[in-house]
């Protein structure tokens, strides 16, 4: 008995030595500090009596970050979280979730939609005991807004907001985040409010989702897309910098490789994204181009054979006009801009902008390796572009710079490449003539932060 008061008492004697910063240690992370454990928004009263909107208060002094979520804006983002349910409902919601703070600290915010929850049985069973029943779905974020997102957020008085159109019976998580020191309990907090509008009667159009369910493009003529009602489901990544209210897909097989040149036209079309591979992830979004005046949306991109490419257009309008996809051949076909009618918000790649993973990746991590460099010097003189075999690990390179320096320190072929990942071979166009040497190459890339850095690369070698 006397061990356990003493200890006791030692506790509290090193908490009061220690100071506050000691007691705030000890504190425990709040109730919805994980997506499992989701508070719920409290409505409110407007003026007339009308309880339109709902509120929370989010306290993150004290929060901790989440494992295996994956964070819109790199590993600085979303460093100590907050998570809110907005739950299904039986017809179709449009959504906005509003973050501000007392300070002008950015808040970052994600929502994942959920899948679907069907109306149970009689009897009914209770809200939140069905709600306790669905697995957090945190795998793939569907919308973001932060700093980096290049819009309110980047303002002089930044205040974060995520709009979506969410399918009937189908909740959101909603995570809310901050970045940098912990600063005090006031202003870590954060006030979000929740608008969200019923649309009875929504049915979601053709193509709302991407699963092996979505029409495909045709590759000769143009696809028409029908964007009225559209929504945004659990599969569809995130792309913060083209964010659009509701979506429609579009699926295309390349069966032979080579440039293409994928075009939107129609002015209820918003945001013009591709990507390539099994399924879209952020990862392998290609480029996206925000609408900005007249004309069609457009970039030119690679397409592999037997490599899906998947198109999304975005629009922001429940009675949208429909809009006509274009994919066709092009060997020289340039986009300026992302065509007559877009923005590009990014500085490079197919849109004439970075693909959207570049947003979110950490070039530090990067490493290239390769075979040594051997063989003739003249050998690589009868290229006009010289081929390196290199292999990208840890972590892509972006708006990539590569530079192949031989004897005398010069430069003797160079090359560009929007985005280097994994095992492949570039091409670099011949400067001088090679001759007997040492030869290394050196490889710089733009962060997510837009500062160009240097990538440690073991590629190199002597030609004799």
């Amino acid at each position: 008995m006397n061990s356990s008061r003493f200890s006791l008492g030692s506790a509290v004697a090193v908490v009061l030595a220690l100071g506050p910063a000691a007691s705030e240690a000890l504190a425990a992370p709040p109730p919805n500090d994980g997506p499992l454990t989701a508070a719920a928004f409290a409505p409110y009263l407007t003026a007339s009596g009308t309880p339109r909107e709902q509120q929370a208060i989010a306290e993150l002094v004290e929060s901790t970050p989440d494992r295996g979520v994956p964070r819109c804006f790199g590993s600085a983002s979303f460093a100590r979280t907050v998570w809110y349910r907005v739950p299904e409902a039986p017809i179709a919601q449009e959504l906005t979730v509003e973050a501000t703070g007392r300070t002008l600290d950015p808040i970052d915010l994600a929502a994942f939609v959920q899948p679907e929850v069907l109306p149970p049985p009689l009897p009914v069973v209770p809200a939140r005991a069905r709600q306790s029943q669905v697995a957090a779905a945190t795998t793939e974020p569907n919308v973001c807004a932060g700093i980096e997102d290049g819009g309110a957020s980047a303002a002089e008085e930044p205040a974060s907001a995520v709009s979506l159109r969410l399918p009937a019976n189908h909740g959101v998580l909603v995570q809310v985040g901050r970045r940098g020191p912990v600063a005090t309990s006031d202003d870590e907090r954060v006030v979000l409010s929740l608008d969200a509008e019923p649309l009875d009667g929504l049915i979601a159009p053709f193509g709302d989702r991407a699963d092996l369910a979505t029409p495909t493009a045709s590759g000769k003529r143009p696809t028409p897309v029908d964007l009225a009602q559209a929504t945004v489901t659990g599969e569809d990544p995130a792309q913060p910098r083209c964010p659009s209210i509701g979506t429609v897909w579009r699926r295309l097989t390349p069966t032979f490789r080579g440039r293409r040149l994928v075009s939107v036209a129609g002015s209820s079309a918003t945001t013009l994204t591709v990507f390539a591979g099994r399924t879209p992830t952020r990862e392998n979004a290609l480029d996206c181009v925000n609408r900005e005046r007249r004309g069609r949306l457009e970039m030119v991109v690679r397409a592999r054979k037997q490599r899906p490419l998947w198109i999304r257009v975005g629009s922001d309008r429940v009675a949208a006009a429909p809009a006509l996809v274009e994919v066709e051949p092009t060997a020289n076909a340039t986009v300026i801009d992302g065509g007559p009618g877009g923005f590009d918000p990014t500085p490079g790649g197919p849109g004439r902008g970075l693909p959207g993973a570049c947003l979110s990746y950490r070039i530090e991590r990067a490493r290239i390796s390769g075979p040594r460099l051997t063989g003739p010097a003249g050998q690589q003189n009868r290229f006009v572009r010289v081929p390196v075999r290199i292999a990208v690990r840890g972590a892509s390179v972006c708006d990539a710079e590569l530079r192949l320096y031989g004897p005398r320190g010069r430069i003797y072929a160079k090359g560009r490449a929007v985005r280097l990942k994994g095992r492949q071979v570039v091409l670099l166009s011949r400067l001088l003539t090679f001759r007997p040497g040492n030869y290394r190459l050196r490889v710089t890339g733009v962060s997510a932060q837009g500062r160009r850095e240097s990538v440690p690369s073991r590629v190199q070698g002597r030609l004799g």
